[in-house]
């Protein structure tokens, strides 16, 4: 396998990696749901919305009914209400079942195709260098660099992913502290301080 594809590869892998741990695996799923569903048209999800639609509708009508002088039209609202609620919290159970399978689904398949990439680009190409240092090199800075079978003076597949693992991860979490918002302190605490301070100093001077 060539030596630049290898070394592409394996940061790509570790680049994805990195960012489906830093994302994390659940909010990824969570979005492929949504997309999904509004690709396939989730039957499920479509009467759930159309179902809420309905009793909102509905719970805006009773409370215009007066329940002792209509109570004929309001008990029979009522009923539509209530089997119509029924139903919500049952397609919401089949939905929320579905969605839970998928999500599993997705989060296995995103954990196989990442992990399994990597374990068969190590265990295929361990004898495999990368690139390699110069010769000129400390014998153990070699003898490391080269684990577990690659050519003496040679980066192994083994290390190179390793150290691109790092990196990446490093990179990562880097860029979610500085994409995190900053969170301003509350400042009403010292407002009331000053204003009873502010209330305090007519008191003092008598």
């Amino acid at each position: 396998m060539p030596a630049g594809f290898l070394i592409f590869s394996i940061l790509l892998i570790e680049l994805v990696s990195a960012a489906l741990d830093a994302i994390g695996y659940g909010t990824v799923s969570a979005m492929l749901w949504g997309t999904y569903s509004r690709i396939t048209n989730n039957k499920k999800a479509h009467e759930r919305l159309l179902l809420r639609e309905a009793i909102t509708q509905m719970r805006s009508e009773l409370r215009t009914i007066s329940s002792v002088d209509q109570f004929a039209k309001w008990a029979k609202l009522r009923r539509k209400l209530d089997a119509a609620s029924a139903s919500f919290e049952r397609v919401s159970g089949e939905l929320a079942i579905e969605r839970t399978a998928f999500e599993l689904y997705v989060n296995l398949v995103l954990r196989v195709v990442i992990y399994g990439s990597r374990a068969i680009l190590n265990i295929y190409n361990y004898r495999t260098a990368v690139f390699y240092v110069p010769a000129n090199w400390y014998y153990p800075v070699l003898w490391f660099l080269s684990l577990p079978s690659a050519p003496m003076g040679s980066v192994s597949v083994t290390v190179w992913s390793f150290a691109c693992n790092r990196v990446c991860k490093r990179a990562a979490a880097i860029f979610n502290r500085v994409m995190k918002p900053v969170e301003m302190p509350n400042r009403e605490p010292q407002q009331q301080r000053a204003e009873s301070a502010q209330a305090l100093q007519p008191l003092r001077s008598i």
